[in-house]
């Protein structure tokens, strides 16, 4: 392969490059769709790719880029989807709390005293909490 040109803008060279046409037809095909706004990117990207496959195989710790940012793609989806039912629960309970705190003339001390032993039971039941096991611990 000769370095045929350098072009100033992008800091890239230009090689040439011989494939086969069903080759063609595939990057024609899919860089779309990979989100590529050029078929040269998307062709940078496979090359990348498949040069991390290959080093995966030389090397069982090499772990390929496009792995990890999978798994950080989807823990940041789990987290975002926990968050937002921890927010509605929040919101859930502080209604019950003041509705409750509304209707009940609860003393202090005895505020307290629920408290600790519901902190105590939620440790002891690993957190988690059900209407059955209130009612029992309740009786």
């Amino acid at each position: 392969m000769q370095n045929t040109n350098k072009d100033e803008n992008d800091g890239k060279k230009r090689y040439n490059f011989r494939i086969q046409d069903d080759t063609m037809i595939l990057i024609q095909q899919w860089y779309k769709a990979d989100n590529c706004t050029t078929m040269n990117e998307f062709v940078e990207k496979a090359i990348r790719f498949y040069a991390g496959y290959v080093a995966s195989e030389h090397n069982p710790d090499y772990f390929p880029s496009i792995v990890i940012a999978t798994m950080k793609s989807i823990i940041r989806d789990s987290e975002n989807r926990y968050n937002r039912n921890l927010y509605r629960i929040a919101i859930e309970m502080s209604m019950l709390m003041n509705v409750m705190a509304a209707t009940m003339d609860i003393p202090k001390d005895s505020l307290d005293k629920l408290r600790r032993e519901c902190e105590e039971e939620v440790k002891r039941i690993n957190g988690t909490l059900s209407l059955d096991t209130a009612v029992k611990w309740q009786s």
